[in-house]
């Protein structure tokens, strides 16, 4: 995920003109000349962050237990140029006036089957997440944070079916020993 962050047009003169940044973000669709599927973000400091820049290289498990990426994930600077120039062809301003401030490249997780992970930390009290929102993080997060807050808060989300979303979901069940069937590690009955 390579994102970009665009300073507010100015005039000749270097003035800026926060009224000329409309808040509203937009969510684009595949842009086939440039390979982008942009998101734009207006902030109120005038500033727009985009990303969505496509071009991410898959991090395979063993590199991620070998610490890829740990302190450095540089941008591509030909996704950052494919971004400038899709975003630039959708402002005018930006297009004249515009000036990218920075670039900047980050992880975007992904659990293996695109759900986040919800819900509490198995074996341990009191533990939570709510992450690998891939890049729909920005979008969800306002329904995400009700339902986890729902959870720590009053013990159960009434607000969406957290079930799907179980951080468990993938973990191998430990002390599965003894007779019955087992769903993790909670007997669900004989087995005859």
């Amino acid at each position: 995920k390579l994102p970009d962050v665009w300073k507010p047009p100015a005039d000749g003169e270097g003035n800026v003109d926060l009224d000329a940044v409309d808040a509203t973000a937009l969510f684009c669709g595949e842009d086939d000349r440039f390979g982008t599927h942009l998101e734009v973000y207006p902030r109120p400091d005038g500033t727009i962050y985009i990303c969505g820049i496509g071009g991410s290289d898959y991090i395979t498990t063993p590199e991620l237990q070998a610490s890829a990426y740990l302190t450095s994930c540089l941008p591509k600077d030909d996704r950052v140029e494919a971004a400038s120039s899709a975003f630039k062809l959708m402002s005018n301003s930006y297009a004249t006036k515009g000036e990218l401030s920075h670039a900047q490249a980050c992880m975007r997780p992904c659990p293996p089957d695109a759900k986040p992970y919800m819900g509490p930390v198995q074996g341990w009290d009191g533990a939570y997440i709510n992450a690998g929102h891939n890049c729909w993080g920005i979008a969800w997060a306002p329904a995400c944070g009700k339902a986890i807050a729902e959870l720590v808060l009053e013990g159960s989300c009434r607000s969406v079916n957290l079930k799907p979303f179980d951080p468990a979901r993938f973990t191998a069940s430990k002390g599965r020993g003894g007779r019955g069937r087992k769903k993790g590690n909670v007997d669900v009955g004989e087995q005859w």
